[in-house]
């Protein structure tokens, strides 16, 4: 049965476990849509959202729970990502990456330095870019120094307490020897203020850059080491939710506030369809035309068809942590694959319902246009490319080594 656009009560405040968090997400629907403009204009989200994130426990989602955080399960995470998606893709974006960030934030890293993170007080939230576009690094008594860099797309930034960039690692005589991710203050990055784009606007993915900046030794954590499951966290490894791998883990959690967007399209083309009719035909209402009843059937089942393969994947990361075995390289890629293809799924059908709504769909302050654009967006990611993505996994199928250093033969 297809939702509808029915509304939920006001957020509650007494968020304490996995079916609270979900309710409470659902209860800001409404108030989620109606600062939808606010958040385009300010290319950031209004601090009344992050106010009411922070009542609903959503930044605790991935906090452990030794420092008071609710360390939700993975479909939790997920069906509270799609509440939000149907609200607003740029609320549901920024909180996604930012849980990513804080994931990130909590495992790669060793006890003294997460204890600083997660002290008491809720300085936690961290953003992630981990590709930079530029970066200088050099090696010095204790760490390094970031000279020169620059990342783009840095999601909810604005928000962030702290931020894992990406860095290459040098040797003391200044060649390269791998990549790493280096957990810095927020008050040490510079903003470009450069996000202007046609979609996720809310989301405040600017770019950011750092100067001269000194990251003590135990704040930096090698990717080679977090590519074979090798997390600095050894206080947590006795909690799966910090066991999982990094890739294709972060990839699959993009997919979760772009379903939500899609059921929003959904919704969104269902209500109009009984109010409008089809140009230059005998249908005075689009509800009465076979055609109508096609395009809600195809679109409906490919969104469906993307959020079982989102819960097959979480389901699967979640049941191979607990057993405490490691996920094969081509488990990985399977994973990575089945993100791509949900992706391209999502894509198909809103762009599908964006096609049969009619004129209506040209004014960019048409509801299904702002989702239409906040998809097309979040879908161009490359974590979740599918060409990319279905590569990867053909030439591990076929024997050859993966064109991505971010799976690695497993040691």
């Amino acid at each position: 049965m297809v939702s509808t656009l029915e509304e939920k009560a006001p957020a509650r405040a007494d968020v304490a476990n996995d079916t609270d968090v979900v309710a409470a997400a659902a209860a800001l629907v409404p108030v989620l849509r109606s600062r939808a403009a606010e958040s385009d204009t300010l290319l950031k989200l209004p601090d009344t959202t992050i106010a009411d994130f922070e009542k609903a426990r959503l930044f605790e989602m991935v906090v452990p729970k030794m420092y008071g955080g609710l360390q939700s399960p993975l479909e939790t995470y997920m069906d509270v990502m799609i509440q939000l998606g149907r609200a607003d893709g740029s609320a549901a974006w920024a909180l996604g990456l930012l849980s990513s960030g804080t994931w990130m934030a909590a495992t790669l890293f060793p006890k003294h330095v997460t204890d600083e993170v997660f002290a008491k007080g809720g300085k936690f939230r961290t953003a992630g870019a981990l590709g930079p576009r530029k970066a200088k690094t050099r090696r010095v008594d204790g760490g390094m120094v970031i000279e020169d860099a620059l990342w783009m797309y840095n999601s909810g930034a604005y928000h962030a307490h702290w931020n894992v960039l990406g860095i290459p690692i040098v040797d003391d005589a200044g060649q390269m020897t791998g990549m790493g991710s280096a957990l810095v203050p927020s008050s040490d990055v510079i903003f470009l203020n450069d996000w202007d784009p046609i979609g996720l606007r809310g989301s405040g993915s600017t770019s950011i850059a750092v100067k001269d900046l000194f990251v003590p030794n135990d704040r930096i954590s090698l990717t080679s080491r977090n590519l074979q499951d090798d997390y600095a966290s050894t206080h947590l490894r006795g909690e799966a939710a910090y066991r999982m791998p990094m890739v294709p883990l972060l990839a699959a959690r993009l997919l979760c506030p772009i379903l939500g967007m899609a059921k929003a399209a959904l919704e969104l083309f269902v209500d109009k369809v009984p109010t409008r009719g089809i140009a230059f035909t005998t249908h005075d209402k689009q509800d009465e035309a076979a055609v109508t009843h096609l395009q809600i059937g195809e679109a409906s089942s490919k969104i469906d068809a993307a959020e079982a393969i989102v819960r097959r994947t979480m389901q699967n990361l979640e049941a191979n942590a607990a057993s405490g075995t490691r996920m094969t390289q081509e488990q990985r890629a399977r994973i990575w694959r089945d993100g791509g293809f949900a992706s391209q799924l999502i894509w198909e059908a809103v762009d599908m319902m964006a096609a049969a709504s009619g004129t209506a769909f040209i004014n960019a302050k048409s509801p299904i246009n702002r989702v239409w654009r906040d998809v097309r967006v979040a879908t161009m990611h490359g974590g979740i490319c599918l060409s990319t993505c279905l590569e990867l996994y053909g030439r591990i199928s076929t024997g050859k080594a993966p064109n991505t250093m971010l799976l690695p033969a497993l040691t």
